[in-house]
């Protein structure tokens, strides 16, 4: 099937329409104003013309809920767009859609590629069911596969030229937009935050967190560090007459820059735990006055 190209009207049809079938049936009445904190992703839209970088560039790069779960990972619900939250149920609404999400608004493009995800995520029965147990998209007792289903299959075809820049790609691993951040630090991430200028989202509350992320790292970078020092040592012990000059030297200048990268590891580690302390300190200070 071609891709479909975006209009005004909803991109599915009255009979589609799911909210009717939902056990909860209420949405605040300020819903069209909290779009915003229910859809953008403001730090990925200001890093995507460098995200290719971090991620394949694929909308279509989103493996089913089924796949997450033979791979080990737990599902953890967030409210957090940034990341991905739950399926929010106005949009599972024509009229929702008919009054607040025409083309003329600047969160259609979002709602488009965020509901566009879905159809990748629940591909099969199972992932629907799936879903459902993890309250991934809202309870209800008369909603069947077959009528997600039919609602969602004309946003599987919707073109990434209708969605926002976030949308065009699909899932991304956490680690690498850690490092995107890092690199390209975004102006939006600037205005949350020390913390926010090295990490996407924040994964260390306690300092101990901090060390065991980078202690792994440290102790391969001196373990192999040593065994090339060791051997070379090996090598130097083996033939002392000195006459592998070139051999020599490079074992010299090896040697001092091994100690110099070492020390200054340690030294950055150390660092950034006493950023990191400072920094919740601060915080705590400033919440007690």
């Amino acid at each position: 099937m071609e891709e479909i190209v975006d209009t005004d009207i909803p991109p599915f049809t009255v009979e589609e329409d799911l909210y009717s079938k939902l056990a909860d049936k209420w949405v605040p009445n300020d819903a069209a104003l909290r779009l915003p904190d229910e859809l953008d992703c403001p730090v990925l839209d200001m890093m995507y013309p460098h995200l290719h970088l971090f991620s394949r560039k694929s909308s279509s790069h989103i493996d089913p809920i089924h796949e997450h779960k033979a791979k080990g990972r737990v599902i953890c619900i967030t409210e957090d767009p940034g990341l991905h939250l739950p399926l929010p149920p106005q949009l599972l609404s024509y009229t929702f859609w008919n009054g607040f999400l025409k083309s003329s608004s600047i969160y259609r493009p979002v709602a488009l590629g965020y509901v566009r995800s879905y159809a990748h995520l629940i591909r099969h029965r199972s992932d629907f069911l799936i879903a459902q147990a993890e309250n991934l998209i809202p309870a209800s007792t008369t909603m069947k596969y077959g009528d997600f289903a039919r609602f969602i299959e004309k946003f599987r075809h919707i073109s990434d030229a209708s969605v926002s820049p976030r949308w065009k790609f699909g899932q991304f691993r956490l680690s690498r937009l850690n490092w995107a951040v890092r690199f390209l630090q975004p102006k939006v991430s600037g205005r949350r935050g020390l913390m926010q200028r090295l990490f996407y989202r924040e994964r260390f509350w306690e300092t101990r967190h901090f060390i065991q992320e980078f202690a792994a790292p440290l102790i391969f970078i001196f373990a192999a560090s040593s065994l090339i020092l060791a051997a070379m040592q090996v090598v130097l012990a083996a033939r002392p007459d000195e006459t592998w000059p070139a051999f020599v030297a490079v074992s010299t200048w090896f040697s001092v820059v091994v100690i110099i990268a070492l020390v200054a590891w340690v030294a950055l580690v150390v660092t950034m735990m006493l950023v990191i302390q400072g920094w919740q300190l601060s915080f705590a200070l400033l919440k007690t006055r």
